[in-house]
């Protein structure tokens, strides 16, 4: 379908893009138009679509190899595309896919997260911890959030059954035996957050390359299996010291329907 994009939403995806930090995953070729998500008004409709027509507002997070959000239109295949939740904004709902599919895949694809186990979210204040914590809810997980002072209330109404001030508190003090920990900070944390899991228990990084966990997991090819074991490798063996898993990735979900 054709889309005419009314707002796009701006990620650090699109950093990592512009430096090249993604080129293991996605290596896209310059000139490029970036932007991963978006809501608007779809213009046209292909003859095998259904359930959305011209006119309708929907949202989306556009495939890996069909970024372009930046733009006055989008063209995009139909399981990618949702309708726009009632009464909301363009605005609000372009920021929604991105992060939405980031914190639902996280969970139940690579941390794998059953219903009573306890996530601990690292640097959750921000806007992805505004969608994963009642994702977290919903999947029926316990939920623990890391950040600043003035997030508290917010993440509290969200759901989160424990909020810790990083100023006032150092979690890795207070917490053992933590099932997943979704991390929001990168690298310079996995000490601390590998000390609070459980043994077996594993660790998703956002902002870090992917490693060898990512590699057999994603069932890439055999060269790049070697670069991502490159990549990790002081990770992982910082990991197998304590028994604990890291599945290393960046903020890139598949582009899978937005309905989930």
């Amino acid at each position: 379908m054709l889309i005419r994009v009314k707002a796009a939403a701006v990620n650090p995806l699109e950093l990592l893009i512009l430096s090249g930090r993604v080129k293991l995953i996605q290596n896209y070729s310059f000139p490029l138009t970036l932007g991963n998500e978006c809501a608007g008004i779809v213009e046209r409709v292909g003859k095998s679509v259904t359930g959305i027509q011209k006119g309708d507002h929907v949202y989306t997070r556009l495939p890996l190899n069909r970024i372009g959000a930046f733009a006055e239109y989008v063209a995009v295949e139909q399981q990618a595309v949702a309708k726009m939740p009632a009464g909301y904004e363009f605005a609000t709902a372009a920021a929604i896919p991105l992060t939405g599919l980031t914190a639902y895949q996280g969970l139940v694809e690579e941390l794998e997260a059953k219903p009573g186990e306890t996530v601990l979210i690292p640097g959750g204040s921000g806007s992805f911890g505004q969608m994963a914590v009642p994702v977290a809810k919903a999947l029926g997980l316990r939920v623990i959030v890391t950040g600043n002072d003035r997030a508290r209330e917010q993440i509290l109404a969200l759901g989160a059954d424990r909020y810790i001030d990083y100023k006032k508190e150092n979690y890795w003090e207070s917490l053992s035996g933590i099932d997943h920990v979704f991390d929001a900070l990168g690298a310079s944390e996995f000490e601390h957050e590998l000390s609070v899991l459980r043994k077996g228990g594993r660790l998703l990084s956002l902002r870090t390359g992917p490693n060898r966990a990512f590699a057999e997991r994603h069932r890439v090819s055999l060269p790049k299996k070697a670069l991502f074991a490159l990549a990790g490798r002081k990770y992982d063996q910082a990991a197998r010291k304590q028994g604990r898993n890291i599945v290393l990735c960046l903020c890139a979900p598949t582009a899978r329907s937005c309905k989930k």
